[in-house]
């Protein structure tokens, strides 16, 4: 019966290490201990057979030996297919450790089974465990290498479960997350960071009285119980912050463990979440992880799995706002606006939730991938250029305008569809992605030398400054709806002045300029007035889908020939 028990406790072990869930689930432990229980209940209930050999030693034998000793192997070799079928998602050390402890157990077991007499079963249970123990759970490696007295994720992982243990109190889960003042990290801020961590380390070790954890890069994590210690964490933290970090600020967060998560998984979905993303849109030093903010996972969570969804079936939608050109009065032009609904509400997602969340999880360069393909079919199959359009506009990511294949795949999909790459207008968004020049301006450059031309989009606001504009040799620059807006408030009409010197500067520069953003004939008269050549916004039309957008110029083409006629 022991040997059974430790058999099954062992294939829970295999489960744990090699599933992607946070602990082991107990539906997981219930199938896992099944066979145990048929076999101890024939244990209990039917005859077991012994002998004695010729030198006085028992043995047992018999249909139910027979029994455990088929259950016994079975839970091995279920073991060893697990760990080899799923072996990705172990360190070659845990495989090979698994691999060789199965391995000496069964071959032990099997020799038990012929030689009855010989008790070596107890021989490899203890090799089993010693061989795991060594290889795998030595508590050394427990401790991040770089970081002196910092547990790591690991550590964490299998720490988290065991408090949602029965009778488990409420606990705090408390986050120290470090933020830096760059996105690029030098030799010297891993240095200070390092030291950072250590610092923070110590006093959750040495003051609160509770390991630290290397939760991700920038986060460290610790498991209080109670609520005058995480008092006197918050404390401590805040006196760092005074005296140290000079390249980080150091924002300390509060989990309420018990009011606002269900089980470990939701912890680390939270945590994630919390240093991942939400922590770079708050400025307080101090966090409250409240309902609010789990709602708010909740709905980012959801976003991504209706993406990923949208991604996997090609199921964005490409909608087009007509761009007006002053000097003919004609809509010429049109940009390209991607589009995403619900499936289960069937309302639209805005593009200010999912476009983040998609450059969040490395989808942006299969969504503008899709979008640019619908754009060029769109133009071939309705011969835009005889309904008197000259150019589209399509976004360009940051995350894309970096990518070396860029040019390549964008070249590829004009010359599938027959389109003059004259047509093409690429905006370039998020600037603030740009981490390589050289690329993005190589990217740049064979595109423009086959005729496609670049605008920058919202400029005004953001990182589209003038620092981009020096950068590259923009044909168009596109002025953010906020900038306009507020440059056109008659209550303050000393806005005005930004607005003329900016149209000046562009103009003197040699660009063209679009307002967006445009609501009514006021605002349109001003801004033609001061010298902005293209005009965009919901006064013209909204972004509407394929066969609108036909209709509508189809409906300019017929008054523009009316009116010659």
């Amino acid at each position: 019966m022991s040997i059974i028990l430790t058999a099954a406790v062992m294939c829970v072990y295999v489960y744990s290490k090699t599933t992607k869930r946070i602990g082991v689930q107990n539906m997981a432990i219930l199938i896992s201990f099944a066979p145990a229980m048929l076999a101890f209940t024939a244990i209990f209930f039917r005859q077991i057979e012994f002998g004695v050999n010729d030198k006085g030693i028992y043995y047992n034998y018999g249909p139910v030996i027979g029994v455990c000793y088929i259950i016994g192997f079975m839970y091995i070799i279920v073991a060893i297919i697990r760990v080899v079928f799923l072996r990705d998602r172990l360190s070659v050390e845990n495989f090979t450790a698994i691999i060789v402890g199965l391995g000496v157990w069964a071959v032990l077991a099997a020799f038990q089974f012929i030689k009855r007499d010989m008790q070596v079963s107890s021989v490899a249970t203890m090799l089993m465990e010693l061989i795991l123990f060594l290889s795998m759970e030595n508590p050394k490696e427990f401790y991040e290498r770089s970081i002196d007295g910092i547990r790591n994720r690991d550590a964490f992982n299998m720490v988290l479960p065991e408090r949602f243990g029965p009778g488990h109190k409420s606990f705090f889960v408390i986050s120290v997350i470090f933020t830096g003042k760059t996105a690029i990290m030098s030799n010297s801020d891993r240095i200070e960071l390092a030291e950072l961590m250590k610092n923070v380390g110590k006093i959750s070790e040495n003051k609160i009285g509770v390991p630290a954890y290397l939760f991700n890069w920038n986060t460290l994590c610790s498991i209080i119980y109670s609520p005058e210690k995480v008092e006197s964490f918050m404390t401590s933290i805040n006196n760092i912050k005074d005296s140290e970090g000079k390249n980080y600020r150091l924002t300390f967060s509060v989990l309420d463990v018990q009011r606002y998560a269900n089980g470990a998984e939701q912890v680390i979905q939270i945590l994630n979440y919390v240093s991942g993303e939400y922590v770079y849109t708050q400025s307080s030093p101090n966090l409250v992880i409240d309902q609010n903010v789990v709602d708010k996972m909740i709905f980012r969570n959801t976003i991504e799995d209706v993406v990923r969804q949208a991604v996997k079936e090609k199921a964005f939608e490409v909608y087009y706002q007509p761009i007006l050109c002053v000097e003919t009065g004609k809509f010429s032009s049109a940009e390209a606006l991607v589009r995403l609904k619900h499936p289960d509400t069937g309302k639209f997602v805005s593009p200010e939730d999912f476009i983040p969340i998609a450059e969040k999880c490395g989808l942006i360069l299969e969504i503008d991938d899709l979008v640019f393909e619908k754009v060029c079919s769109f133009i071939a199959r309705e011969n835009l250029p005889r309904l008197g359009i000259k150019i589209i506009e399509v976004n360009l990511s940051g995350n894309e305008v970096v990518d070396e294949q860029t040019h390549v795949r964008l070249l590829n999909k004009m010359e599938k569809y027959h389109i003059p790459p004259q047509f093409i207008n690429f905006e370039i968004t998020e600037t603030s992605y740009i981490s390589n020049d050289e690329v993005f301006l190589e990217n740049v450059k064979r595109l423009k030398a086959v005729g496609s031309s670049f605008s920058m989009d919202d400029f005004g606001s953001g990182y589209s400054n003038l620092l981009e504009i020096l950068k590259m040799d923009y044909a168009l620059v596109k002025l953010d709806k906020e900038f306009v807006w507020n440059c056109l408030d008659i209550t303050r009409p000393e806005n005005m002045k930004m607005l003329e010197y900016t149209i000046n500067f562009l103009k003197d520069f040699g660009l063209h300029i679009l307002a967006e953003g445009v609501e009514n004939l006021d605002q349109a008269k001003i801004l033609v007035d001061k010298g902005v050549e293209y005009l965009q916004g919901f006064y013209y039309s909204k972004a509407i889908p394929e066969n609108e957008y036909i209709d509508f110029l189809k409906a300019q083409k017929g008054m523009f020939e009316s009116t010659n006629v």
